[in-house]
């Protein structure tokens, strides 16, 4: 088994723990949208909605928060003494570093200011400027470096390693890991669907899951844990930007590859190299890589958006993907499928 997956757990019982000392924390919406599995002629389709996460308006907002409140919990002296001020207090020496193309930075801001602990936040040229504003409002410092998000990244590592901070990304490489730690906050959605479909009696009922993915850590992490919960005929779809399908080429390829193409409207999954632990985990436990252009994505948001589904041309992606597959019959959907779905950010 390569390294970059061995760090990964899907036990959840200590992100459940900790949880409790996050604000705000509360199970978000799975929606049965028979409507929309009318029209895409399949049995029916959950949806289960990120757009309110800790009010933060994305499924982020799980990842880098908890990996900061497990460092502060493993730096615990005393650990029958858990509180937010404790926690706190074992951290207000540290900085931690990120590049972001938002909302992973915003995750990470607030985590640190919930842990009396320093952000700074690393922002490439493509990222809008208003996720500027929202993370100084949440207590970061900002920093405009790089072209695209590889070199913000590049930049944000450089940085951390001059001032001796924690860099804390939400991807994996050679000479990082934090982003597992990430990865594993990720996990209390799919704890949260199995529950809301077991009061269901549906937790054995999902045919397809479409993922959306960048570097890949959401989709890994969503993966993994559901081939632990779900059937095992489940089939999982990872959808990447036609112009960005790093997981796809390293699929193909048997080997992480660095793609280059035009910038995508998708912002948060216009990642042009996998983490490493997420190529790894997902070459193992999806069943299919996608990916769909721009024009397709915007023409499916804009629908979706007449609908009263308001999200991004990242936080549909996914939708988008399963709306193509099953008007082209991909993947063995038919009238019985039952898919499941992510809305992970709201509309930008």
């Amino acid at each position: 088994m390569p390294k970059a997956i061995e760090g990964l757990s899907i036990d959840t019982s200590l992100l459940k723990f900790l949880l409790n000392y996050c604000p705000n924390y509360r199970t978000t919406n799975l929606t049965n949208s028979s409507s929309l599995a009318k029209s895409l002629k399949i049995k029916s389709l959950y949806i289960k909605d990120e757009r309110e996460r800790f009010n933060l308006g994305s499924f982020k907002a799980t990842g880098a928060t908890y990996a900061i409140a497990k460092m502060a919990y493993k730096l615990l002296e005393n650990k029958s003494d858990v509180s937010r001020t404790t926690l706190g207090n074992t951290l207000k020496p540290y900085t931690f570093v990120t590049a972001s193309a938002g909302n992973h930075g915003i995750s990470m801001a607030v985590g640190a200011r919930l842990f009396s602990s320093k952000a700074v936040v690393f922002l490439s040229e493509t990222v809008p400027k208003s996720f500027s504003s929202k993370l100084e409002s949440y207590g970061a410092k900002v920093v405009f470096s790089g072209k695209n998000y590889e070199e913000s990244m590049q930049d944000a590592e450089k940085y951390s390693k001059k001032k001796d901070h924690v860099l804390l990304s939400d991807s994996t490489w050679d000479t990082c890991s934090s982003g597992i730690d990430v990865m594993e906050g990720y996990l209390i959605l799919v704890e949260e669907i199995f529950g809301q479909l077991v009061e269901e009696k549906q937790a054995d009922s999902i045919t397809h899951v479409f993922l959306q993915a960048g570097v890949g850590g959401f989709a890994a992490a969503m993966a993994a844990l559901i081939r632990k919960k779900f059937q095992q005929s489940l089939q999982i779809i990872v959808v990447e930007p036609s112009s960005a399908n790093t997981l796809f080429e390293s699929i193909k390829n048997k080997k992480p590859t660095k793609v280059f193409g035009a910038d995508s409207v998708m912002g948060r999954l216009d990642c042009k190299e996998p983490s490493l632990s997420a190529f790894y985990s997902l070459s193992r436990t999806s069943n299919y890589f996608m990916h769909i252009s721009d024009e397709y994505v915007q023409k499916k948001i804009n629908f979706l958006n007449s609908l009263g589904i308001k999200t991004s041309a990242s936080g549909g992606a996914g939708l988008a993907g399963l709306i193509y597959a099953s008007s082209n019959q991909l993947f063995d959907i038919d009238k019985n499928s039952k898919a499941l779905v992510f809305l992970t950010e709201g509309a930008i």
